[in-house]
């Protein structure tokens, strides 16, 4: 018995240190990237803070789920994940975020995924944001600019080992990396010409759940919007402001973005991005 019990002690110091020493090798392999910092040049973005342009702000700022959505109620900031071994992420307050950072160091938080100390942004989708005109992206920095200041969290990120054996496969990335990675990306001529505001849209919309290229999400939680074919435009309005599809099933998380987010669309978005997505579909082979 003094013989087993010996054997089972080594065999137990032996699994503990593999373990460690796996565990060493995670946190030493993907802490470069962690702390990685990039540049990124500086763009300029003109924001007009009048009535409408807040108006309009706010409108597209619901549309891309930044009030209402990811931060919180409004913009309050919320916990966004906090698990042992994934990690922690919260998304601040963003009338925290505006006050601290000029328009151009928003600029590239939002659309590069570069933060002010050169680190990149984890989670927020400055890949979907990439193709955010300037225009757009100007009207939702008024409407940021225009609310009151608040006391919410500030940004917080820490990876955890399950997100650090992900970064190992490349399954999660920090944002810069993800862009650079969903590369190459539509030249201003290439946004130009037929269904060219549909396009605009599903990149700028669509593309946070069904993937860059709007296959779908790779663990299969939101399909390849080849879909649409099925959908007749009336169908297709339905579901854009009710969360319905056809079939009447439930949709769960594209029900919710659905009645939240995409149901302030108006009714020439919702035709546009309807004809972009089926002229897609019909392409397809």
């Amino acid at each position: 018995m003094k013989g087993v019990a010996r054997f089972l002690g080594i065999s137990a110091a032996v699994v503990l240190a593999f373990v460690g020493l796996s565990a060493s090798f995670v946190f030493v392999a993907t802490e470069p990237l962690i702390r990685r910092t990039y540049e990124a040049p500086v763009r300029p973005v003109a924001v007009t803070v009048d009535e409408a342009s807040i108006a309009e702000g706010r409108r597209l700022a619901l549309v891309r789920g930044c009030f209402n959505g990811c931060h919180g109620p409004g913009v309050v900031g919320a916990e966004f994940e906090d698990d042992p071994w994934l990690g922690r992420i919260v998304a601040p307050e963003l009338t925290r975020v505006v006050a601290a950072h000029t328009d151009e160091e928003l600029e590239r938080v939002i659309r590069q995924g570069v933060r002010r100390n050169g680190l990149s942004t984890w989670v927020m989708p400055s890949n979907m944001f990439y193709h955010l005109n300037d225009r757009d992206l100007g009207n939702i920095i008024a409407f940021l600019r225009s609310l009151p200041p608040g006391a919410g969290p500030a940004t917080e990120v820490r990876i955890g080992p399950g997100w650090r054996l992900d970064l190992l496969q490349d399954r999660y990335l920090p944002m810069v990396e993800e862009i650079r990675r969903d590369a190459p990306w539509l030249t201003a001529p290439q946004m130009q010409g037929p269904n060219a505001r549909g396009r605009y849209l599903a990149l700028t919309v669509c593309t946070e759940c069904h993937s860059m290229d709007l296959a779908g999400a790779p663990d299969g939680s939101a399909p390849n919007l080849v879909v649409v074919a099925s959908y007749t435009e009336q169908d297709f309005v339905r579901l854009m402001r009710t969360g319905v599809p056809i079939g009447e099933r439930e949709l769960g998380l594209m029900g919710l973005v659905a009645r939240e987010r995409f149901s302030q669309l108006n009714d020439g978005e919702v035709r546009d991005l309807y004809q972009y997505l089926s002229a897609r579909a019909r392409q397809r082979p």
